[in-house]
């Protein structure tokens, strides 16, 4: 090739290269504008849908804990914001959830006026994902919620509903802890401790502390998202311990929660009933009382329908305590709510029948109270039909005749009815879990308030006999009730004194922990009763070198603040043990692998951060490394631990402060 042609080719090489170079930059500039033009269209679009969200939230959470009840939003107010909202047109997928829920919240509510809300399509799980990616925390309210009010209305309010509810509960939360959202993970278990409240309060207690250090004060706009927040989970335990009759512990979270409700100015005057019916149930009157008196604090200048609340509330003090005048109070006060005028709500619609048998109970006959009670117990069937809760309502039937009847003087009448409350909740706590063992009810509290009934007992046979059999005959029933209580205390006390004993034996003295050998027995029933659980075996880095170091006592002191930091946060139903020296075994009832190395991982976490010490002036830190076994079908507990034991030593030579896992499936 000529000089001239190779010029030229170079020529026009190195002007096709540049020109190729300037459309390269060219078409960067314009997939640069292009991708910002597009990331602020989507973001924007991200916010709307967010924004949208919320207001649907908002919306939903008026229709759902508003709509036909005694409140501040009226049904008008709430029509009025739907046509706002223009949710009815609105075709996206989020719109499908929240029209679903809210057309299902009271769809069979008898006798009360529906809401308007026109379900056009089908739920389909891609309206949920829509949802979820938007805002996890509303979905998961939301779907927690359908599951619920789906269970209450295909089971027509019956508790059988817990067969299903429960294990989707269970399955959403799950699913939710793959998110990483500790909040969300939260809201989920509370969930599932409200479903837990209507048949076994401990596992709601569980699920409860299991939630609550991840649960705050309502901040959010968003309402729906402000549910089962921190005053929640103490009126939820609150009332789980009601139900497991130990008033002392409700008593001390309805304090917390009117506390709570009271720092953050939404303190109202139904706010104040847990307390004081626990309050009621110990006999603290007087405390009871002065709480009545903060309550009507938060009442409005006019009466309404928590006036009735307040007398209510008085009736049931003065009913239990019946001292001098008690009987003219409770007059004063059924006469107060038999002549009130004012609306009263659906849940309350048998509160002038139960006045009218307290007026009756006091002033009437034997004839005109138990035609009291028929009329009482006519009403208690309306409401019953109206509310969505039955099971408080059921319980709250029970003590109501029971106050009654011990106004009257009817002791076996009182102690019948105090009976068949307690023989609710022993049905209530078993029969969704067929529980052969039924403990969770307090049997030393059980004995005591039979010891007292049949005191009253006593003391009613001798005022009727005193006038027949003269003084001899009044001597051998003192006597004779006199041994009976004797005998109740001498029971109780053994009861107590081998309760320690048996306490002691199974406890490791230094950590507080339980024994190896008890740890192994319960083990041998638990792996088969829970086969979806984990065993966790810890050992505390480096151990040996602390004690040759620092000395025993100090040794002694990491041991006991390592299982202190691991009892805070494991639940109750969760098993924590000594199992020898420096080592500690963990059984994590019905729990993932992954659930479980999270909580390992906030514990290394935990017990890293003490750094001093009372045995020494220097600081260190502590470590511990961990093999974990996840079951999927029941197996023994020697194999287990020997698992565990071989992961535990793979952490060890991983490097220490680790968790090494598997899972074990078994047929």
């Amino acid at each position: 090739m000529s000089r001239r042609l190779k010029k030229w080719a170079g020529f026009t090489l190195d002007t096709t290269a540049l020109l190729l170079n300037s459309a390269n930059k060219l078409a960067l500039k314009c997939l640069l504008a292009f991708l910002v033009t597009y990331t602020s269209f989507v973001s924007g679009s991200d916010v709307n849908m967010k924004n949208k969200v919320d207001t649907y939230a908002n919306l939903t959470h008026a229709v759902l804990y508003e709509w036909n009840y005694h409140s501040e939003l009226s049904n008008e107010e709430i029509l009025r914001q739907l046509q706002l909202s223009n949710i009815q047109s609105d075709e996206s997928d989020v719109s499908v959830v929240f029209r679903h829920v809210m057309a299902l919240s009271n769809a069979e509510h008898q006798g009360s006026l529906q809401v308007p809300i026109t379900v056009k399509r089908p739920l389909l799980e891609k309206n949920w994902l829509e949802l979820k990616s938007i805002d996890l925390r509303t979905y998961v309210y939301l779907k927690a919620y359908y599951f619920y009010i789906k269970g209450v209305n295909d089971y027509k309010g019956s508790l059988k509903r817990l067969s299903t509810t429960i294990p989707l509960l269970y399955n959403l939360k799950q699913e939710i802890l793959q998110s990483g959202d500790k909040r969300a993970v939260a809201m989920a278990s509370m969930w599932l401790a409200a479903e837990y409240s209507a048949s076994s309060p401990m596992r709601s207690i569980n699920e409860i502390e299991y939630a609550i250090p991840f649960l705050g004060v309502p901040k959010n706009s968003n309402k729906l998202e402000n549910e089962f927040n921190l005053h929640d989970a103490h009126r939820l335990l609150s009332e789980s311990y009601l139900d497991l009759n130990l008033p002392s512990k409700a008593a001390e979270h309805a304090k917390q929660f009117i506390a709570l409700k009271k720092q953050y100015s939404t303190l109202d005057t139904v706010d104040f009933l847990l307390a004081i019916t626990a309050l009621n149930r110990l006999g603290y009157f007087a405390e009871g009382l002065a709480l009545i008196e903060d309550a009507k604090k938060y009442m409005p200048p006019v009466r309404d329908y928590k006036s009735i609340y307040i007398d209510l509330l008085l009736m049931s003090i003065y009913s239990s305590r019946l001292a001098e005048g008690d009987k003219q109070k409770l007059t004063e006060l059924s006469s107060n709510v038999l002549n009130s005028s004012v609306d009263i709500p659906t849940y309350l619609i048998d509160a002038k029948p139960i006045a009218n048998a307290m007026y009756v109970a006091v002033n009437g006959s034997d004839s005109q109270l138990e035609a009291a009670i028929r009329e009482y117990e006519k009403a208690f069937e309306k409401k019953l039909n109206a509310v969505q809760y039955k099971k408080s309502a059921i319980l709250g039937k029970f003590q109501a005749l029971k106050h009654i009847y011990a106004v009257r003087g009817n002791v076996e009448k009182a102690f019948e009815n105090q009976e068949n409350y307690r023989t609710a909740l022993v049905n209530y706590h078993t029969e969704q879990f067929k529980l052969t063992d039924n403990t969770d009810l307090s049997m030393l509290s059980r004995d005591v308030e039979l010891a007292e009934y049949r005191q009253k007992e006593l003391e009613a046979l001798q005022r009727q006999t005193t006038d027949l059999s003269g003084e001899r005959e009044s001597l051998r029933t003192a006597v004779f009730a006199l041994l009976t209580i004797i005998f109740s205390i001498l029971t109780t006390w053994l009861w107590i004194a081998k309760r320690k004993s048996d306490i002691k034996a199974n406890t490791d003295s230094l950590t507080g922990a339980l024994t190896r050998r008890a740890m192994l027995i319960q083990l041998k029933t638990l792996l088969k009763k829970h086969p979806t659980s984990c065993i966790a075996l810890i050992d505390i880095d480096h151990f040996k070198r602390i004690n040759d170091k620092y000395g025993h006592a100090l040794g002694d002191e990491v041991l006991n603040t390592f299982s202190q930091t691991i009892r805070k946060r494991i639940r109750k139903s969760d098993l924590l043990c000594r199992y020898g020296g420096e080592e500690f075994l963990i059984y994590f009832e019905n729990s993932s692998e992954k659930e479980v190395k999270s909580v390992l991982d906030e514990l290394n976490y935990s017990f890293s951060r003490v750094a001093h010490w009372n045995h020494t002036d220097k600081a260190f830190t502590v470590s511990f490394s961990s093999g974990v076994v996840a079951l999927n079908g029941s197996v023994s507990s020697d194999s287990v631990v020997k698992i565990c034991n071989d992961l535990l030593y793979k952490a060890k030579n991983s490097g220490r402060s680790r968790v090494e896992s598997t899972t074990l499936a078994h047929s």
